[in-house]
């Protein structure tokens, strides 16, 4: 057995007794999908309780913009700074807009996985946050 065969056994195997879930498959392929087409906020804060027990909260920044996101039970608020406009919360099968009301926005019954955050900087420019799994 070569190289190749083992890694075929090792592959079906895999396939067989610990399958990947449909709903990772299904997220991950419509999510690379999505065009980014924006300047990238990047992560640089994030504390998380034990999965399921209360929000997540979240800080990404850019160049020009920061965006702060509360995600819990299907809600993500958040404040934007360096922005102006509307906030759109992305999932990789839904897309929902809320106005930014001094920098504040609330966007309800946002379907569970990954999610990001769009919006426009004070000079026009598209940013986009990470996707994060709420």
């Amino acid at each position: 057995m070569n190289d190749d065969d083992l890694l075929d056994v090792l592959r079906a195997t895999a396939d067989e007794f610990d399958p990947v879930p449909a709903g990772v498959l299904r997220d991950a392929s419509a999510a690379l999908a999505l065009r980014i087409d924006a300047e990238l906020a990047e992560l640089v804060g994030s504390e998380a309780l034990v999965r399921g027990e209360g929000p997540v909260t979240l800080t990404f920044e850019s160049e020009q913009v920061t965006v702060s996101l509360e995600i819990s039970d299907g809600v993500v608020r958040g404040l934007v700074t360096g922005a102006e406009g509307e906030a759109v919360v992305e999932t990789p099968h839904s897309r929902r807009a809320a106005p930014l009301t001094d920098g504040w926005f609330t966007v309800t019954e946002v379907p569970s996985g990954l999610v990001r955050v769009r919006v426009t900087a004070s000079d026009g420019t598209p940013v986009v946050t990470q996707w994060v799994r709420g």
